[in-house]
């Protein structure tokens, strides 16, 4: 794979030594390496301009042949059958994974995250934030503007809840599911004199739990942790007013809710048989629950393995393991959460190849709420994804921030004047006021700073299709000048036939 291993030479070649290896060319004298790749990559361009068939399909072979493993996020329904297609002229079809209804694999991503080998498995600050992450998409979806005052409150209150929760079933059973989560929160007291009840102790999985966790051995740490769930399940949850409590109680089972029922309940409450870390052996992970045939339940779905495919990439050592991988994410505005931006600047070191595609920059703002903040992660993202690639496209917005983007260089502008005698107007309706000696011509050069791609260009890339099926795109990356254009973009034509 990608030349690690050389016939003369019985060492395994460098790091620094693969990342320089070409991957494909853009020109004949321009190639993109493994280091581009993992520098990330940006497609945009309107619905119909070839994004997907032009500079996406390149990407995708091209990464399939040098055998990256990868996680593909589906949001229209044929993109299976797009990627089966990929995978069977690359030769990689016994390598790809499709996860989804009506296939073998589960991923219980609770018990994974709290299993996995490594030194921080079993914290319960990762496993509440994989549960936020879910949330975050959630509220995202029914967000309707402004936040409320006290909104910090309540996140704290339920990061709180499920901390807790998730420490009891940790300490109490050994193992952590969604089913599980739901029925100790529903079943916890509701006033310190429910605490005595006898006839909640015999019913409730909460008291369950905590006499469970009582009498299993527990090493120091456990131990004092225990203190604390104890503590909250018996005294300070009882204590809240019925108000707040019910609050915190709605929003958490509302969070857990889709994931506790039907399609979702089998594939990630079950035995897991698959899980991010298959990646790094060469598997192509496909999330089958396509965005427009399963809404915001394929969205959550895809969201959870992303994040969670995250966080094990980023734990791995590239010296034990030099695959590269790759995230693909076409209409990657379904996608996002807040995490990927502080995971796509690290993440060239983890050897990640993240390609996001999409219409326009304006998507990604809305996606991430829509306010300032939104914009600004957006822009962090976004710069931090060094390839970029434009195809045609009529959004304003977009077409003036890649042209911003690329830049202004100083130019050369021409002017001339004439000025003729206001006696002579045969001669100026003739044209031959040049010739007079009452006539004053004029002419100056100025240097101006102009931009290198005007916005307006954008809008004559040609989009594919018959008869030559040519795209068109331009393609831009920080810190180069490309040996075919002298400059830091390139005009480069994708066959979509080839």
């Amino acid at each position: 794979m990608l030349g690690l291993f050389r016939k003369r030479r019985p060492a395994v070649r460098g790091p620094s030594d693969l990342l320089a290896l070409p991957l494909l060319h853009w020109s004949r004298d321009d190639a993109w390496t493994l280091r581009d790749a993992v520098e990330g990559a940006l497609i945009l361009g309107a619905t119909g301009s070839g994004k997907t068939s032009g500079s996406g399909r390149l990407l995708a072979r091209t990464m399939l042949t040098c055998g990256f493993g990868g996680l593909v996020l589906t949001a229209k329904a044929d993109e299976r059958a797009l990627w089966e297609g990929y995978c069977r002229e690359t030769k990689r079809l016994d390598d790809l994974v499709v996860f989804g209804p009506g296939e073998p694999h589960r991923f219980n991503f609770l018990d994974h995250e709290m299993t996995r080998k490594g030194s921080g498995a079993g914290l319960t600050e990762n496993v509440v934030n994989l549960l936020s992450t879910v949330l975050e998409v959630a509220e995202r979806q029914s967000a309707g503007g402004g936040g409320r005052d006290d909104e910090g409150y309540w996140k704290r209150a339920l990061r709180q809840l499920c901390r807790n929760v998730v420490d009891l079933l940790a300490l109490g059973r050994g193992r952590i599911a969604v089913p599980d989560l739901y029925r100790v929160v529903v079943s916890a007291p509701a006033s310190p004199e429910q605490v005595c009840s006898d006839g909640w102790k015999a019913g409730s999985e909460c008291f369950r739990w905590l006499s469970e966790a009582d009498k299993r051995d527990k090493t120091p740490r456990e131990r004092a942790d225990f203190e604390i769930v104890a503590d909250y399940w018996l005294r300070e949850f009882p204590s809240l007013s019925d108000k707040t409590r019910s609050v915190i109680v709605s929003t958490f089972t509302s969070l857990v809710d889709v994931l506790n029922r039907g399609m979702l309940r089998e594939l990630f409450c079950g035995e897991t048989t698959i899980t991010p870390e298959a990646v790094q052996d060469g598997r192509i992970i496909l999330i089958d629950l396509p965005v427009k045939e399963f809404g915001e339940v394929g969205q959550f779905a895809q969201v959870l393995w992303k994040y969670a495919f995250q966080r094990c990439i980023e734990r791995r050592s590239v010296q034990a393991n030099p695959r590269p991988v790759f995230l693909w994410a076409d209409e990657a505005q379904h996608f996002l959460t807040s995490y990927d931006f502080q995971f796509q600047a690290t993440c060239r070191s983890a050897w990640v190849a993240t390609v996001l595609l999409s219409q326009n920059y304006s998507n990604f703002v809305a996606a991430l709420g829509g306010s300032e903040k939104g914009r600004v992660e957006t822009d962090s993202l976004l710069a931090n994804l060094n390839t970029k690639v434009f195809h045609g496209n009529s959004d304003p917005v977009t077409n003036e921030w890649a042209s911003r983007l690329i830049g202004r260089t100083l130019q050369c502008r021409a002017s001339g004047n004439h000025s003729h005698a206001a006696d002579d107007q045969v001669s100026a309706l003739l044209g031959l006021d040049w010739a007079r000696e009452n006539g004053t011509t004029s002419g100056g050069f100025s240097e101006v700073m102009e931009a290198e791609v005007e916005p307006r260009e954008f809008t004559r890339l040609r989009t594919g299709g018959p008869p030559k099926w040519i795209v068109d795109g331009i393609v831009f990356q920080n810190g180069r000048v490309f040996n075919a254009s002298g400059r830091s973009w390139l005009p480069v034509q994708f066959n979509q036939k080839t």
